[in-house]
């Protein structure tokens, strides 16, 4: 099933009239597998707290597990002591990297989420996130999740 993914990365490195990047083409995406450290950022708006809206960042250790047959689980450990799991579905739309699923937090909080914009590297990993909560609050929030590893 690699072929599957490969082929995922492989249209994500194409737009319109693109040539193909044979560097995308060949990248493995079980490549991000493994622990990396960064940060989660969230922008957050329309929250049914007016307290709760507004800018947060926690730097966090991340835990990426990426199968042959779709599935991206994070798992992240935030210095805070606050911690999230993310979990969905993987691969190309329109052309593009994508990723779609839900998450929940140790603090109660919940919610769906949908990439709008993935970068990877073999040493670096960015996913923008579109979250909505589901939970008691009910913020959307604009997230990033960036992380680098050696």
């Amino acid at each position: 099933m690699r072929p599957l993914f490969a082929a995922a990365f492989a249209l994500a490195a194409l737009s319109a009239g693109a040539v193909p990047n044979p560097v995308a083409r060949d990248f493995d995406p079980l490549q991000l597998n493994g622990r990396w450290n960064g940060v989660d950022l969230e922008l957050r708006s329309a929250c049914r707290t007016p307290e709760n809206n507004g800018s947060r960042g926690t730097y966090a250790q991340f835990d990426v597990v990426v199968d042959p047959l779709g599935n991206l689980s994070i798992g992240q450990s935030g210095i805070t002591g606050l911690n999230c799991s993310y979990s969905g579905r993987y691969g190309a739309e329109r052309g593009r990297l994508s990723w779609e699923g839900g998450y929940t937090c140790t603090d109660g909080k919940r919610g769906d989420f949908r990439s709008t914009a993935i970068e990877t590297s073999a040493t670096a990993l960015t996913i923008r996130l579109g979250i909505q909560l589901t939970s008691s609050e009910a913020c959307a929030i604009d997230g990033i999740l960036s992380m680098a590893r050696f």
